[in-house]
């Protein structure tokens, strides 16, 4: 009898692992998860001979198409995660009482990312930068941090995964913009979001629900001197149609719909180009209001954007990382926010705005450098100077000035956090630098 056990459980066991290719006979390969056509590797071509790298790429059509993927995909996440209470999938975090955390802000909730004195630096004088142009040109600036699910709700994380001590990278730009002039708020230390016992973020989701993204927009609106309703105080019902991202990646077959909260009377606004979802790179929208905006944001602003669209005449949102001069002059902007998600606050530092670098008097005690890779490149009405700082010569707080002739400008910091090498960018109008007599120097 034992015998007999033996040989089913391995006939068991031998059937299980020849679903996924012997089932590609019978119910053809799984459908591409991003739409792309099925694409079989040749072994021989006449123009390319033989395919040195076939079986490699046969296996990589396999990873991805094999038969069933989707289903055996959930249920394997589904045995990890309640029996065994870990995630099936490196991107997602299983934690308690069914909440689900993404991987990319555990370097936060550890303190594994926390910035350099430089770096920090950088994001500030960033921001500045920002502010600056914007005061300049009669645009109100808002700078927005969304933070990460597991900011406001640790209590949730998995009991292995212990947070780290000390100041993580958005409580310290929270420190170092105390300040300065910038108009700023962090939702991590924001009463409405850390000292209640409501949830605003969905347990399987990485984002904030409806309420959290009507009371977040709320206080940039009030914060810019916006009039706009407040839907906080409207009636709502509940809905169980929100398809949770984190939810999708670990249960593609059988993702369970949780609940949001559905205002009554949701924000008027008309998209002016076809979208697929607020989730699309660029979105142009009218509203009721008479001014302008123009947004950057990350996923954390596709639930704002009907908030915010509402209260503007014409709104554009771009998922552009930093600021660009050519949005600027394209819609003329009377409000520039831009929304940055804990986890991408580094971007500060590694991705500057293409701003034109503003007008300075060169200070007496800077010193020239010498920039081994000075690249300077021309690109309609502007030049773009870029390089990298020489070991030694700046310190934590050092500005870097551009001077041709007897122009001057301060550089964008630039920091490359793989090498940790300082470098600088610098965008310039072609009529006011000579392109042959570019100069750099540090303070």
């Amino acid at each position: 009898m034992k015998k007999h056990g033996s040989t089913i459980f391995l006939i068991i066991f031998l059937v299980l692992l020849l679903i996924p290719s012997v089932g590609m006979l019978v119910f053809g390969p799984s459908e591409s998860e991003n739409g792309e056509e099925l694409v079989m590797p040749v072994l021989y071509s006449e123009e390319e001979g033989l395919n040195r790298e076939y079986l490699s790429q046969l296996s990589d059509v396999f990873e991805q198409r094999f038969a069933l993927r989707k289903q055996l995909v959930t249920a394997y996440s589904y045995i990890s995660e309640n029996v065994f209470g870990v995630s099936a999938q490196s991107g997602v975090i299983v934690g308690t009482d069914g909440w689900l955390f993404f991987n990319d802000t555990l370097a936060d909730f550890q303190r594994t990312n926390v910035l350099t004195d430089r770096q920090l630096h950088n994001v500030v004088r960033h921001l500045e930068l920002i502010d600056e142009y914007c005061a300049d040109n009669g645009i109100e600036f808002v700078f927005v941090v969304a933070p990460n699910k597991n900011t406001l709700y640790p209590e949730f994380m998995p009991y292995y995964l212990v947070p780290g001590e000390g100041l993580s990278n958005r409580e310290l730009l929270d420190q170092a913009l105390g300040g300065t002039s910038i108009s700023y708020i962090d939702f991590g230390t924001y009463d409405t979001f850390a000292d209640t016992d409501a949830v605003y973020y969905f347990r399987r989701d990485s984002h904030w629900n409806n309420m959290g993204a009507a009371i977040a927009t709320d206080c940039i609106l009030d914060l810019a001197g916006i009039p706009h309703h407040e839907y906080t105080f409207d009636a709502y019902y509940t809905s169980d149609e929100h398809m949770g991202d984190l939810d999708q990646m670990i249960h593609p077959s059988n993702t369970v719909a949780e609940t949001d909260l559905i205002f009554e009377n949701m924000p008027q606004f008309t998209y002016i180009t076809e979208v697929e979802s607020n989730f699309d790179p660029r979105i142009e929208t009218t509203g009721t209001g008479d001014m302008s905006l123009l947004m950057y944001r990350d996923s954390f602003g596709s639930a704002l954007l009907p908030f915010m669209a509402e209260p503007f005449a014409v709104s554009y949102f771009t998922r552009s990382n930093s600021c660009q001069i050519n949005d600027i002059l394209a819609h003329t902007p009377n409000i520039l926010v831009m929304e940055k998600a804990e986890r991408f606050i580094s971007q500060l530092c590694t991705s500057p705005s293409r701003l034109p670098a503003p007008s300075r008097i060169l200070p007496e005690n800077a010193v020239q450098i010498e920039v081994s890779d000075l690249n300077i490149a021309e690109a309609g009405d502007f030049v773009t100077v870029t390089g990298t700082l020489p070991e030694g010569c700046y310190t934590d707080d050092s500005l870097i000035y551009i001077q041709s002739g007897d122009s001057c400008f301060e550089a964008y910091p630039v920091s490359d956090l793989a090498t940790g090498s300082e470098g600088f960018m610098a965008l310039l109008e072609k009529n006011s630098v000579s392109t042959d007599n570019i100069m750099v120097f540090i303070v």
